[in-house]
């Protein structure tokens, strides 16, 4: 009797627990708030984390939240700056209330694209009624396989040098049937992205948000490589040439010594699918492309396009006709998602803390109702302020700094976390050959050798020309451009050392004048002379954890963990650098221990 009544007990518990939310495994009330509405919330850090946080909480009903920012603006590494004819000028608008992008162009110095993928700042740039998107076309692709150095190739050139490169060399199989270059081609590639696809889904599964949920033993042993490692063992050898490239360029590692997980994150089926089915479906419309200028030609023109969409989709995989534009950008910069959302929410955001060292104090050894300690300076005057929590989106690696009683735990996890470093240089030349010279006139630029490996380190790898993509303006004689450097190693270089820098949107001189010296060597090899430099932002970039943290499960512990000590822990270092992983990481967190439901992006 005292059995059935004990077993009868646990049943309870246990329905009580699935209807309620409760992980029995981690004790956690899974959709239970860690705090109340009438709790003030500290966030330290105004980047796009902090912010996108910061209103998500607000939308909820929880408005007594404070942001700590070091620098004087919002947004972190969404860095927009504006130039005109004289130089450096604050957004300008016209009568409509938007941005002249003819007399003021933006040049975002760190987050620059909206990918295909990107639904959650998609759904933020039409919430807060920002300016459309805009696509940038040509790429300007310099390698090995051109001509010489000074040649450029079209991305399609470089794509399909590379995988001919492969098939001469035996790595790469093609269907008997493929008998030009084109079906060639296009047959390796149809037959790697299927296999990626099928990989990727039987490895992550289905990611709901961006963060692939914990893998067990034997998937984390099949990733247990380096992503070139993966392509290789998994003879996704066409792929290789394109997602060296692709990868390395946002400044997420060389895929010759970024574990695999990351490649697997950052490159999902949805994102390959969408550049492929690009590349494919132009392919598709140049083979059949037999339209006349009579009726029956633009009848005959309609069903081709449906055949070519419908072709593409079941090749490639997607939505037929789903992807119209893989990559895009804002032409008010990305700054200004942030501004706008701090501006039209009301965020209470502190500008200009400092945090002083050992300065948050959570006194964890009282009781979990004692507030935590924040004492920081301002304006020269030290304050001391009280909160019921805390979320902190700096660097983790870098939080004991700050945090005065970091949990064995904590530390643990955040002492494997390791960064890179991403220069961005905002400088002015004359025309580059082959890129932006008049024959060419390309938005962007890519360097494929130099995103090969970390011997690469430093090198001046791609390059954007914003004022031909947002102002259809291409000027002969000087052109103010961005251009990027990429470094793994750097430990040599005492200015970039601290992961913890903020580069100042006041500072006009380099922060690290070995990476400008290198950036302008770069630029001579090139042969661009006349070269003025405007500004440089050398970045802590990608904080992320290395193989054996990966194996030890390091990134699902950190997530695990959320709520625990009056702490939040969100941000790149908590999951992936892209805008799009830390707003996403936001929407996992609320949605798991807060239970809350969304309606694109928004709160509902």
């Amino acid at each position: 009797m005292a059995f059935r009544f004990l077993l009868l007990t646990i049943l309870a518990v246990q329905s009580a627990a699935v209807r309620f939310g409760v992980d029995l495994a981690n004790g956690k009330a899974h959709g239970q708030p860690p705090f109340k509405k009438s709790d003030r919330i500290a966030i330290v850090g105004a980047g796009p984390a902090g912010v996108h946080m910061a209103s998500r909480l607000k939308q909820m009903g929880y408005t007594k939240t404070v942001l700590f920012e070091r620098s004087d603006r919002v947004g972190g590494k969404s860095l927009t700056l504006y130039l005109n004819d004289t130089g450096e000028c604050i957004q300008q608008k016209d009568k409509t209330g938007q941005m002249d992008t003819k007399s003021c162009v933006a040049h975002d110095m760190g987050t620059c694209f909206l990918h295909n993928g990107y639904h959650s700042i998609v759904d933020l740039v039409n919430e807060y009624n920002l300016t459309t998107t805009v696509a940038p076309e040509g790429r300007a692709m310099f390698s090995h396989f051109a001509k010489d150095s000074f040649s450029s190739q079209s991305m399609q050139e470089f794509v399909t040098s590379s995988i001919m490169d492969g098939v001469k060399k035996g790595t790469i199989k093609v269907p008997w049937y493929a008998l030009t270059t084109k079906l060639k081609v296009l047959g390796a590639l149809i037959s790697a992205v299927k296999q990626y696809n099928i990989l990727h889904e039987s490895l992550l599964g289905k990611v709901e948000f961006s963060m692939p949920p914990r893998l067990n033993a034997s998937t984390l042993q099949k990733i247990n490589m380096t992503f070139a490692e993966f392509l290789e063992k998994n003879d996704l050898h066409a792929l290789s040439g394109f997602l060296m490239f692709a990868h390395a360029a946002q400044g997420y590692g060389y895929v010759t010594s970024i574990p695999a997980l990351y490649g697997l994150w950052w490159i999902s089926p949805e994102l390959l699918n969408g550049y492929v089915q690009m590349s494919f479906r132009q392919q598709l419309e140049k083979i059949a492309d037999y339209t006349t200028k009579n009726k029956a030609g633009r009848i005959c023109q309609s069903m081709r396009g449906c055949w070519v969409r419908g072709l593409v989709s079941w090749l490639v995989g997607g939505e037929a006709g789903a992807v119209k534009r893989t990559t895009t950008m804002l032409p008010e910069g990305y700054q200004k998602i942030w501004t706008t959302i701090a501006e039209k929410d009301g965020l209470d955001v502190r500008f200009g803390v400092d945090i002083l060292e050992q300065g948050i104090d959570r006194q964890l050894a009282s009781s979990s109702n004692t507030p935590i300690v924040i004492k920081y300076t301002q304006n020269g005057e030290q304050k001391t302020e009280e909160f019921q929590f805390l979320i902190y989106s700096g660097p983790h690696a870098h939080a004991k700094k700050y945090v005065k009683d970091l949990a064995d735990q904590e530390q643990s996890i955040f002492s494997k976390l390791k960064s890179f470093v991403l220069a961005t240089t905002l400088y002015a030349s004359p025309p580059v050959k082959d890129y932006t010279d008049e024959s060419h006139q390309l938005p962007i630029m890519y360097s494929a050798d130099k995103m090969a490996d970390s011997s690469q380190d430093g090198s001046w790898y791609a390059d954007r020309y914003d004022d031909d993509i947002f102002a259809g303006v291409w000027n002969p004689t000087m052109q103010p451009r961005v251009g990027y450097q990429f470094y793994e190693n750097y430990e040599s270089d005492d200015s970039l050392k601290d992961t913890d820098r903020t580069p100042l949107r006041n500072k006009r001189m380099s922060l690290a004048p070995a990476v400008l010296h290198r950036f302008k060597q770069e630029l001579a090899k090139q042969l661009v002379t006349n070269v003025t430099i405007i500004r440089q932002y050398p970045w802590p970039y990608f904080h992320h954890f290395e193989q054996e943290a990966i194996q030890e499960g390091m990134p699902w512990d950190l997530f695990e963990m959320q709520g625990e000590r009056k702490t939040w822990w969100i941000g790149a270092s908590a999951c992936f650098e892209s805008v799009h992983d830390v707003t996403n990481y936001n929407l996992m967190l609320l949605s798991k221990y807060m239970g809350a439901q969304f309606e694109a992006g928004r709160i509902v």
